[in-house]
């Protein structure tokens, strides 16, 4: 080897030290990143610890919350994110319901157990964490992911739904594949306001690469339509109409495959809506959350 292609080797190795320390220090600095901001307090949310079980559940909670006549909402977040991204639309109901917002074991702030917990588990942890907060019955929120961890939760433990509401479920079984869900995902964030991405990046170094493949391999193989003739409670599903990851006519699907399903969609919304059009999704779905339920189950409109 002559003494320049000794140099380009040397300087290579160098420079993918240098890149390797620096992502290093980039992952440690978002893993630091502190639970409760300014953001979160501006939002009137403060931050709650309960022990759930085997595990020490973080939430974000409205602070004036306990004044409130209605059962409280709880907003479940998506794949590998946290609460940290719910709060915009918890800021948005918390003067019209007590709106709570967990981040689920293994993601956030939450304790990390030594493995990805299944879609069964993480049901089962957040029938855990309600039963901790002495919550018998729920109305219950979700976003993509957080959809299908809520029709596991209404199959498998249906007392403590008081209605659902199942804003851009995954997954497509048009699109049950990784690169197809990547894809979408990359369309979306060139559509969505905001930067939801930088909130990803925390939660992201938060919960760690192995858990976060993981729980994309439950993602896609969860049949999640195969269950939602199970569900007993009223559910709205929401759409936002240039959502590239869960699109119209899936949408559609779940909302008519639902005994008691609803549909409801807002016009220019993408499919992180409780982040990047919190008001929206907040004016849409209010009635739907304030409603009597047995008119729910009538079909009475909301």
């Amino acid at each position: 080897m002559g003494i320049f292609s000794e140099i380009a080797l040397w300087s290579f190795i160098a420079a993918l030290l240098v890149a390797m320390i620096a992502a290093w220090c980039q992952y440690s600095r978002l893993k630091r990143t502190p639970a409760v901001t300014a953001t979160t307090r501006h939002a009137g949310l403060k931050a709650i610890y309960v022990h759930a079980g085997p595990y020490r559940i973080f939430a974000r909670v409205s602070i004036d919350g306990e004044d409130m006549p209605h059962i409280p909402a709880i907003l479940v977040h998506g794949l590998v994110i946290s609460s940290r991204y719910m709060e915009p639309l918890a800021e948005a109901l918390r003067h019209h319901v007590t709106v709570m917002a967990p981040d689920l074991p293994g993601f956030g702030e939450s304790d990390k157990p030594p493995h990805a917990l299944t879609l069964v588990e993480l049901a089962d942890a957040l029938h855990a964490w309600l039963r901790a907060c002495e919550i018998p019955r729920a109305i219950l929120i979700g976003n993509s992911f957080g959809c299908q961890i809520l029709v596991e939760l209404a199959i498998r433990h249906p007392e403590v739904i008081d209605r659902l509401v199942l804003q851009g479920p995954t997954t497509d079984p048009k699109a049950r594949y990784l690169l197809f869900q990547i894809w979408r995902d990359f369309l979306n964030q060139r559509r969505e306001p905001g930067n939801v991405g930088r909130i990803a990046r925390i939660d992201y170094a938060k919960a760690g690469l192995f858990r976060a493949f993981a729980t994309m391999k439950i993602l896609i193989r969860d049949r999640i339509e195969e269950k939602l003739s199970l569900i007993e409670a009223p559910v709205l599903v929401v759409h936002g109409t240039r959502d590239p990851v869960a699109p119209r006519d899936w949408a559609r699907q779940v909302s008519t495959t639902l005994p008691h399903g609803r549909f409801v969609a807002i016009e220019g919304g993408t499919h992180t809506l409780n982040y990047a059009y919190p008001n929206e999704m907040a004016e849409a779905i209010l009635p739907f959350l304030l409603a009597d339920r047995e008119q729910l189950l009538q079909g009475v409109e909301a």
